[in-house]
């Protein structure tokens, strides 16, 4: 480990042993509930799945979407994890660590990014994963007010800053995902247009 990144490892480390003594951050509500979020949109249809309370007492997120949207051939999993406010044990939890738990094992990660109407620029991970003879693409982000994080580094160092300036440290964690059923290029290409249709309608949802 360099000296830089050492510095900045003492410093994150100090600044969160701080907020866990003086907690003073506020938890923030959704804009709208996500029971509000469209069942059906733009040719989309969803199922909607829950998880058990097991599950939950794991995750301890506040609220959570979880859809299976089909259009014709196509179709892809929408998941959002939403914390009003993070604190000890009730965190957003890393892909990478909650994947390879589930079984499945990492081909290849990229870093990628894409503007959408009213949003702006969109940056996000895209991974192949694979179980058994099942391959998906997951894609996915953090979002912490009015910022796309896609490292869990980076993500601990906003949750420090909010809470000092800000006094909230509510966060997201967006995924995207489906099963690839012919190319890894035709699911990615399905699942951003995907994204294109659905991610406007966050701005509803998620405070700023």
């Amino acid at each position: 480990m360099n000296k830089r990144l050492l510095l900045i490892s003492i410093i994150i480390l100090s600044l969160a042993l701080y907020l866990h003594v003086v907690p003073f951050h506020e938890s923030i509500p959704l804009k709208k509930a996500f029971t509000d979020f469209p069942h059906n949109w733009k040719g989309w249809k969803s199922d909607a799945y829950y998880f058990d309370a097991a599950v939950l007492d794991k995750l301890r997120v506040n609220e959570y979407i979880m859809r299976e949207y089909k259009r014709g051939d196509d179709r892809f999993t929408l998941y959002i994890g939403y914390y009003g406010t993070q604190k000890e044990g009730a965190q957003i939890h890393s892909p990478k660590h909650c994947l390879p738990g589930a079984g499945w094992f990492k081909l290849l990660e990229r870093k990628s990014s894409m503007n959408i109407d009213e949003l702006g620029k969109i940056n996000f991970i895209e991974a192949l994963y694979k179980k058994g003879n099942e391959r998906e693409i997951f894609i996915y982000w953090y979002k912490m007010k009015n910022a796309y994080i896609t490292n869990e580094y980076v993500l601990k160092l906003y949750m420090i800053l909010n809470s000092l300036k800000y006094r909230r440290n509510d966060a997201a964690f967006i995924r995207f995902s489906a099963p690839v059923t012919t190319s890894e290029d035709v699911t990615i290409r399905m699942t951003e247009n995907a994204m294109k249709d659905f991610l406007p309608l966050l701005k509803d949802f998620l405070p700023e």
